[in-house]
């Protein structure tokens, strides 16, 4: 008996204490804070059902109304942004009464995806100044509408080329230089000069103090709208208001600039439109934009210029009205170029009817080209942030840092009231770092992250029979291009 009551007596003591432990370890401990959702909290968001932006390159879309809202996607070179999320996308609006504009610097995404969205009623647009005899031409001029957009294209002209000055002074100076020769060039009664090699042409004989274009502007700098108006004419004498040298410093940051318009392909491809960005929401289009990425820094005021002539088109008035085409604009290598009042354009855009995804290779991109404050503006307007595996450090972070932090408590001693607290990352840098090669992390609007296994196209059955669809036959062999310039 004695025996019995000492082992009973151990069997209630080794429950109680288990109790205990278990009271203390499980209903005791509080877990606030960030999460990684689970695949029935995901399906609130990412559906098959969706028509929108492809995330996974399988099934799993967002909506139409959240991919309006921006994305921006973060891959380091090799790590599959193309080949997960690009051509993906494209190949999924094949069969959408959508548009599509896409920065394509290899030229991959428009052979694998132009003869699948031609044999779906696409028209297809090439732009590539690299190569004149497989390329439309595209004059920005004849795409601004405005005096406004004439002096964005100034301001990009000079600031892509000199995006790290710490003193706006030259640029400014620069840019205004700029803007009143196109303001003329738009006056002049030789429209077929209203273009970029003119412009160029005009800083080159620009003179000491202007005198080499005075008998010009002379001629050009009445708006034909308000021919009593001297505007213009006071923009050009408060252009050379300074000392010589100052001038003369404004000038030549104009044209080292434009240096690359002295190569004739450029001056080819500058010097006409045969496209009308105004058509791009009236019928479906896919417009490629190729430039080869060993010359990225090269053609960089190419594709800015571009880009903003396309932004500026998807933004006017009439495309409020939900009428026009939805326009999906994918812009790879977006850290290679530069946008003028980007901020303004990534936060008014989802207004109209179009989903901007950018694509970097490094979030630190962001703040190389348009500084700390403004790239943190960028960020504030970009609802769904997406990145790979193999991150560098400071995309990781920001991605730890985005996804969250877990605030933990737990009762040590109930009958002291004594509990411990603690905090940490739900994902460190290191685990950003180290997802699998088949793996995203999806961070959308004020929803918690997402890990996501993600495919590439030539992985999904219908996409890799898509993509094997012929290229279109596409060549100007016969197409004559005369660049003909202002008589001074």
């Amino acid at each position: 008996m004695i025996i019995f009551k000492l082992i009973f007596g151990w069997i209630i003591d080794i429950l109680l204490t288990g109790g205990k432990y278990l009271l203390y370890g499980r209903i005791l401990k509080n877990k606030t804070g960030s999460k990684i959702l689970t695949p029935k909290e995901i399906k609130s968001f990412l559906s098959p059902a969706h028509k929108g932006l492809l995330i996974d390159g399988a099934k799993n879309r967002l909506s139409v109304a959240e991919s309006f809202q921006n994305v921006c996607f973060v891959a380091r070179v090799g790590a599959g942004k193309t080949t997960k999320y690009i051509i993906p996308n494209v190949l999924d609006k094949g069969r959408q009464n959508v548009s599509m504009v896409v920065n394509d610097p290899k030229g991959e995404v428009y052979s694998l995806t132009a003869g699948y969205l031609q044999a779906n009623g696409y028209k297809i647009i090439v732009y590539n100044p690299h190569n004149l005899l497989n390329s439309n031409l595209f004059n920005p001029l004849l795409e601004a509408k405005n005096h406004i957009e004439l002096e964005q294209i100034a301001e990009t002209l000079i600031w892509i080329g000199n995006p790290g000055d710490k003193d706006p002074f030259w640029n400014n100076g620069a840019s205004r230089i700029i803007s009143v020769l196109l303001k003329c060039l738009s006056f002049s009664k030789n429209k077929q000069n209203f273009n970029l090699p003119n412009l160029y042409y005009l800083l080159q004989n620009f003179g000491e103090m202007g005198e080499g274009l005075d008998k010009w502007i002379s001629r050009n700098c009445w708006d034909p709208t308000c021919p009593n108006d001297r505007y213009v004419l006071n923009e050009w004498k408060g252009v050379l208001t300074g000392n010589q040298e100052t001038v003369q410093s404004f000038v030549g940051v104009c044209l080292t600039s434009l240096k690359a318009l002295s190569n004739r392909d450029l001056q080819g491809f500058f010097s006409d439109s045969d496209y009308k960005l105004t058509n791009l929401r009236k019928q479906k289009t896919a417009i490629f934009f190729i430039t080869p990425p060993e010359h990225q820094q090269y053609y960089s005021f190419v594709t800015s210029l571009f880009f903003r002539a396309v932004f500026n088109e998807c933004m006017r008035d009439q495309h409020l009205r939900g009428k026009s085409l939805p326009v999906y604009i994918l812009y790879d290598e977006f850290g290679n170029s530069y946008i003028t009042d980007f901020v303004s354009v990534a936060n008014t855009i989802r207004g109209y009817g179009v989903s901007l995804s950018i694509v970097l290779q490094s979030i630190s991109q962001l703040a190389m080209k348009y500084g700390q404050n403004t790239s943190e503006a960028i960020q504030g307007a970009l609802n769904t942030n997406i990145c790979l595996s193999s991150s560098d450090p400071v995309t990781s972070k920001f991605f730890s840092e985005l996804s969250g932090r877990v605030r933990e408590r737990q009762v040590r001693d109930i009958e002291k009231n004594i509990e411990d607290y603690r905090e940490y990352n739900l994902l460190n840098t290191d685990d950003v770092r180290t997802m699998g090669q088949d793996e995203a992390l999806i961070i959308s609007k004020n929803r918690y992250p997402v890990r996501l296994k993600v495919v590439p196209y030539y992985n999904n059955r219908i996409f890799k029979k898509a993509s094997l669809f012929p290229k279109p036959n596409f060549s100007n062999d016969e197409r004559k291009i005369n660049v003909s310039f202002e008589q001074l």
